[in-house]
């Protein structure tokens, strides 16, 4: 129940099955041109085929279309012939009237009233019939032929056979005879759960002889992946369920649709609520164990306290049974499907995790802890005899040494697998273990003085673990707690150490100010002589927190400063981070060249120091760095990098929302929306904190807003700025501001666009870079012209003083939107300029950036013909830019463009109709969706040209050459020139 109302207790919507309905629907369809159909759906219990055919079913009624359906029966073997079809027939009678039943029975009716006795005959003189001898099954199979295809004289007919897996012989023998003969438009289903079918079930013969007759497809039903499961929760709850609650929903289920479904109507559909099994749910799972004799049941009881998984041995030692009984039962619980047995491994899983969880829950708690005792001694005494261990060995030791209570083993063998764990890069996994060892600590004093790593080093390396793993908020919190334990007049370093790490966890974590007021205290205490690897680090961390706050003049000096302190301390570690944040602070003043040089320094240091942290960081500020400046590509290809870094490292929780957010702008850039989208739909199943949903939402709501998603985009940008606003840094408010004044432009509302604009800019005092304020200022506002164009004046010459203050270059990308701020001040003043426009349009070009290039082209042919130029001339540039929004499917601008076109009555190409273009033949590359230039450059790529020469040969850039390529590569889908080649020459794109 919620609030009184209660839960419903499945999706009101099939969720994740569109490509098996439509395969089931082209059989329908195939039964609709009268040829028959037979398709045979299998899947473990609860995955959800009867969902599925019951939504085939719904829609073939809907279509006034015949379904008849029935299911086999749990009864064991002969007992029930023909159990399904008595059922499908039986449904018959209400389904047709009695004159249209009459016929389509004709004189099978009654020997089908023998099985079916509802079908019985309507004529006294005929019931002498049904006192005949026994049904012969042959007549009864041809009479049941004649039935279907007499119905399926009628139109379509479906026809449902479910839970295959108990079919008696007899009904197995009436199928196999219907798909062989069957001749009309009638598709047969058949259902059957795959989990049910051991070596030597009946049902395998039959399977195989319909797969060698090529008579029927096969579908496998799989189970739900995460986004389908946040799907089907969503569906029931009525809104996007807590991600934490997918998460463990997803654990337990393994996307199970109707174990998820059982499992959140057990929480209440709250976010705590219980994490036991629902009894109906544990009698199904442990309904095919109880069938297994008792030596297999225990023996499987043993198996589940080891876990999902055990090897042979481990499992051997602790059951203690003679090794050939152990095997006997072993192939009991495979054959019953209960256990997987895993070639490479030399061990078993259970087939599903929540019949583990069932059976360990129905262990008496006193049968739990020596269980757990007997497999930690094993496991101890293997690890011994090898020598090493693995990470994961390790932490199923401390798992099981810590529920045995043998907790000063426990202890140990936690802080042993936290260790590995982290020197295996399973950051989360390191974290977990740490803190059970710091759980025991007051609890087993003997082993914790014994232990590796002190108390303060176990909070250290906990807190760092987590804040890789992406769980900022709980690094603050062990972080925190060792500072309480420290004393910061008698120990000033590690005081200091520990406060600046405590600045990176409180920044990651949202928490700005506090980072800040933490990192000065740092450097406060850090006494400046001697030198110290620790004052360095404190330097480090100030001018990086000032560069995340756009503070850049100042984070220059800091950084630069920290980089002489590293140096004379000889901390090169503390040396590559501060020029990875002075790289990353020259780059946004427009220092494009030297930025990199200190990044791609930092990352070398940090890749022979081997520290994943530096390296990731590197690569994604390296990302950030060619993204502010224009340089869209590179900018995506050094952010594909920190992620696959980060996979590698585990550090996917902390640097993978940001790289992707990064990555998908820049391909916005470039106009590759569909592959930028996938990217973030991806970053939102790594369950962000705040902060990266901030980074994250933000191209989202550019790209929404881009599509013509207005209301989806202001939800988005609001979300930034109304949930975020202590947390919020200039690079992320200002373009959230930017983007959620266009959307009011878009929208219509110029009061909102103006209040947006303003309560942007006010941000905007302490920043001290072009980038951000031409992104503030290049709005466009066309209504209210005469207020408008004073404020177009002031916000110009804002825009201007930035790109022209001290230290700053003006970058393309700055210049770019420079020049389109420009013209748009032209269209507020009065009529727009075509030439501001124009050189807007180049310059967006130049960058590879096709939307703006667009947009300026619009307001070029708006501003030609305004400028009473002729039709033809602005004819050009506007069906460039239809062109472009078609293909980009950018909708608000698309829909511009046509007005404007229908407005000066100039021809725009006509949507495209299926089956090609309205008015000629598709031209060939148009189905790859490529631009008259990328054709261009394409055949010039195929002759062998480099990028110096086709930029030669179009008059274009080398970079808009490159930006070409790389694009044309994205939409062929190949990896390199050559195989682009192939692909011209295979699709005769060559001409």
């Amino acid at each position: 129940m919620i609030g009184g109302v209660a839960l419903r207790v499945s999706s009101p919507v099939l969720v994740g099955r569109a490509a098996e309905a439509g395969q089931l629907w082209a059989a329908f369809e195939r039964a609709q041109a009268g040829s028959p159909a037979t398709v045979v759906v299998a899947g473990e219990a609860g995955v959800g085929k009867t969902r599925l055919v019951a939504e085939l079913i719904g829609r073939v009624r809907g279509q006034g279309a015949l379904a008849l359906a029935g299911g086999c029966l749990d009864v064991g073997e002969g007992v029930v012939a023909y159990a399904p079809l008595v059922e499908a027939l039986r449904s018959l009678i209400g389904a047709v009237d009695p004159a249209e039943l009459e016929r389509v029975l004709g004189g099978a009716r009654a020997e089908l009233a023998r099985l079916v006795p509802e079908l019985g005959p309507l004529e006294a003189g005929a019931e002498a019939a049904t006192g005949a001898g026994a049904l012969v099954p042959g007549r009864l199979f041809e009479l049941l032929l004649g039935v279907l295809h007499r119905l399926a004289g009628r139109g379509p007919l479906l026809l449902v056979v479910e839970d295959l897996h108990w079919a008696d012989q007899s009904t197995r023998d009436l199928l196999g005879f219907l798909v062989r003969n069957l001749r009309a438009g009638v598709v047969m289903l058949l259902t059957y759960r795959s989990d049910e079918l051991h070596r030597r079930h009946p049902l395998r013969p039959f399977l195989a002889e319909l797969d060698r007759s090529g008579r029927a497809e096969r579908l496998e039903l799989a189970r739900l992946g995460r986004r389908e499961l946040s799907e089907l929760l969503a569906g029931i709850l009525g809104e996007p369920a807590p991600a934490a609650m997918t998460l463990e929903i997803l654990a337990r289920s393994q996307g199970n649709p109707f174990f998820a479904e059982e499992l959140l109507a057990a929480r209440g559909g709250g976010d705590g609520g219980s994490g036991e099994l629902p009894e109906a749910l544990r009698d199904l799972l442990l309904a095919r164990v109880e069938a297994l004799p008792q030596p297999a049941q225990r023996l499987l009881q043993v198996a589940a306290v080891a876990g999902q998984r055990v090897h042979h041995d481990l499992l051997a030692e602790v059951a203690a049974q003679p090794s050939g009984d152990l095997v006997e039962l072993l192939r009991e619980a495979v054959a019953h499907h209960v256990l997987v047995a895993e070639d490479d491994s030399g061990g078993y899983a259970f087939r599903h995790a929540l019949v583990q969880e069932a059976i360990y829950d129905d262990l008496l708690p006193v049968q739990r802890p020596p269980l757990h005792a007997a497999y930690a001694r094993a496991l101890a005494a293997l690890i011994e005899e090898r020598g090493d261990a693995a990470a994961a060995e390790l932490g199923r030791l401390a798992y099981h040494w810590y529920t045995a209570h043998d907790l000063g083993r426990a202890l140990l063998a936690s802080v042993q697998a936290g260790q590995a764990a982290e020197a295996g890069f399973a950051q989360a996994e390191a974290a977990g273990h740490y803190e059970r060892a710091l759980e025991l600590w007051e609890q087993a004093p003997e082993a914790a003085a014994s232990s590796p790593l002190d108390r303060r080093a176990l909070l250290q390396r906990a807190a760092q673990a987590a804040d890789l793993a992406g769980a900022h908020t709980r690094a603050v919190a062990l972080i925190s707690q060792a500072l309480t334990e420290t004393d910061d007049d008698a120990e000033p370093l590690q005081a200091g150490v520990l406060l600046e790490r405590l600045a990176r966890y409180q920044w990651g974590a949202g928490d700005t100010a506090a980072a800040m007021a933490a990192v000065e205290r740092a450097v406060a205490i850090i006494p400046a002589e001697p030198p110290s690897a620790e004052r360095a680090r404190a330097l480090a961390a100030h001018g990086q927190l000032l560069m995340l706050r756009s503070r850049n003049r100042a984070a220059q000096a800091r950084c630069e400063e920290a980089v002489a302190a590293a140096r004379r301390a000889g901390a090169r570690a503390v040396e590559g981070h501060a020029l990875n944040s002075l790289g990353s602070s020259l780059g946004r003043r427009g220092h494009l060249e030297a930025g990199v040089a200190h990044l791609q320094q930092a990352r070398a240091i940090a890749a022979e120091l081997g520290d994943p942290d530096d390296l990731c960081r590197a690569c994604h500020n390296l990302g950030c760095t060619y993204l502010d400046n224009g340089r869209f590509q590179d900018a995506v290809d050094a952010e594909l990098e920190c992620l696959d870094l980060a996979r590698r490292f585990g550090a996917i929780g902390g640097y993978g929302p940001a790289a992707i957010a990064t990555a998908a702008e820049a391909l916005l850039w470039l106009g590759r929306w569909d592959q930028a989208e996938r990217l973030v739909s991806e970053a939102f199943d790594l369950d962000p904190e705040p902060k990266a949903m901030v980074t994250l939402l933000l191209p989202r709501g550019l790209h929404r807003l881009w599509r013509g998603h207005l209301e989806g985009a202001r939800k988005d940008l609001n979300w930034i700025l109304e949930r975020s606003k202590t947390s919020l840094e200039p690079q992320d408010s200002v373009p959230a501001y930017a983007w959620l004044a266009a959307e009011a432009t878009w929208a219509g509302r110029p009061e909102d666009a103006r209040a947006t604009v303003a309560a942007g800019l006010a941000l905007l005092d302490e920043v001290d870079e072009a980038a951000l304020a031409g992104r503030a200022v290049a709005r466009r506002d066309e209504k209210a012209r005469g207020q408008a164009a004073r404020i177009a004046v002031s916000l110009l010459e804002r825009a201007r003083a930035a790109a022209g203050a001290d230290g700053v270059a003006v970058t393309g990308a700055v210049r770019a939107m420079l020049l389109t701020a420009e013209a748009e001040r032209t269209r507020v003043a009065g009529p727009g300029d075509p030439g501001r426009w124009a050189q807007a349009a180049g310059a967006w070009d130049n960058l590879g950036c096709p939307w703006p290039a667009a947009y300026a082209r619009w307001h070029l042919a708006e501003a030609l013909l305004e400028a009473g130029a002729p039709r033809e001339e602005a004819a050009a540039p506007l069906q460039q830019a239809q062109a472009t929004a078609r293909g980009l499917g950018a909708a608000p601008l698309l829909g511009e463009v046509e007005l404007l076109a229908r407005r000066a009555r100039i021809a725009l190409a006509p949507e495209p109709v299926a089956g090609g273009d309205a008015t000629k033949p598709a031209a060939p590359g148009d189905e790859l969706g490529l631009t008259p230039r990328e054709k261009e450059v394409l055949a010039l790529v195929a002759d062998g040209r480099t990028n110096r020469q086709i930029a030669d040969a179009l008059f274009i850039s080398d970079k808009t050459a490159s930006v070409h390529v790389s694009n044309i590569l994205a939409k062929l889908g190949v990896a390199n020139r050559a195989e682009a080649t192939a692909t011209v020459h295979r699709l005769g794109l060559n001409g």
